[in-house]
């Protein structure tokens, strides 16, 4: 049979007996994705898309335990509302809040005060306030509260942090001192005194400026993925008790 009698969409699989790693698992797996991505022969059924029982049974045959996918999935239902600031430069306030299948037991809120301790670098304790467990620290920046209700068969999980404050100090503190300092630095390198000096000093405050709301960028993507780590480490704790029999989910 010539190559114009081949049949459409036939699979010619090279190396049929290689068996591949983890990691060329992925990059397969994602030079694939990409491939589908740019092929206009699969145009017509490019919107119907995966449910999630279908990308289980995906991630299994890749060899991935079906629960991170649920976990993976459950991350994307948790969008992140912010509150951004032009003139710091970025993100100031963050809230996260999803809700996951499984209901934790006085065991299972140790461990997840671990795991906030671990992630917030803070001691703090879970504490009862309005019906749910309450975990909340402020350093002086403003408070972060991470907030975790079971009952009904799932978990709620709530964390915010505002962190206006610690914007306040940032540039409050990081421009005056770059630029009344930093100018005197730069005037007495090019030897300028007295009222001629005052455009350096004007020039280091813009450069302050400048350097701050960048500063502040990377800052608050910090935090951004301080909170994210804090909201997937409480929802793999709750898969965990999901995945559980009754009788491993109470401890004796």
């Amino acid at each position: 049979m010539d190559d114009a009698a081949k049949p459409v969409g036939k699979s010619i699989s090279p190396l049929p007996g290689r068996r591949f790693g983890d990691e060329e698992i992925s990059r397969i797996l994602q030079s694939a994705a990409d491939l589908q991505a740019r092929s206009h022969s699969l145009t017509h059924d490019h919107g119907r898309g995966l449910s999630l029982e279908e990308l289980r049974q995906v991630a299994e045959e890749a060899g991935i335990d079906p629960r991170f996918v649920d976990l993976a999935a459950s991350d994307l239902n948790a969008p992140v509302e912010r509150r951004v600031s032009a003139l710091a430069g970025g993100t100031y306030s963050w809230h996260f809040r999803t809700a996951v299948e499984g209901v934790l037991s006085d065991h299972d809120y140790d461990l997840i005060l671990r795991e906030i301790r671990a992630v917030m670098g803070r001691k703090g304790d879970l504490a009862e306030v309005f019906g749910r467990m309450e975990w909340s620290h402020d350093e002086g920046g403003g408070p972060t509260i991470i907030g975790i209700s079971s009952q009904g068969g799932k978990t709620e999980i709530d964390v915010s942090a505002t962190k206006s404050t610690e914007v306040g100090f940032f540039h409050g503190f990081g421009i005056p001192f770059g630029g009344i300092f930093g100018g005197a630095l730069v005037s007495k390198f090019l030897a300028i005194s007295g009222p001629a000096a005052l455009p350096v000093i004007a020039a280091m405050g813009v450069v302050s400026y400048v350097g701050a709301r960048l500063g502040w960028r990377l800052r608050s993507r910090w935090w951004e993925q301080r909170l994210r780590l804090v909201v997937d480490r409480i929802s793999g704790i709750v898969h965990d008790v999901a995945a559980r029999t009754p009788d491993e989910s109470s401890p004796g």
